[in-house]
């Protein structure tokens, strides 16, 4: 199944997101008008989603994307590990 949805989250910013998965996450796409650095740290966030499974808690997907900040120091303005949770859980359903 692929899913997909959009949120201006509460820091300001509009927030994309376009899903596949089954059971468990199979594909993540995370777009919108927000800023990260380093920019190839998105990917990474993406990539440590996949594999989830589709009914992981919104502190779950939280906590995965928070490890990837931490270790890789980085910055994010306009969003949050808890606002792209948020929206990658309201794609799920």
């Amino acid at each position: 199944m692929i899913a997909c949805a959009k949120q201006k989250v509460r820091e300001g910013k509009l927030v994309k997101v376009e899903i596949e998965y089954d059971e468990s996450i199979k594909k993540l796409k995370i777009t919108g008008d927000f800023f990260m650095y380093p920019e190839d740290a998105l990917e990474r966030i993406e990539k440590t989603i996949v594999g989830l499974k589709k009914d992981a808690g919104m502190e779950t997907i939280a906590s995965k994307i928070r490890s990837i900040v931490e270790i890789e120091d980085v910055q994010m303005i306009g969003i949050s590990a808890e606002s792209l949770a948020r929206v990658i859980r309201e794609a799920l359903g």
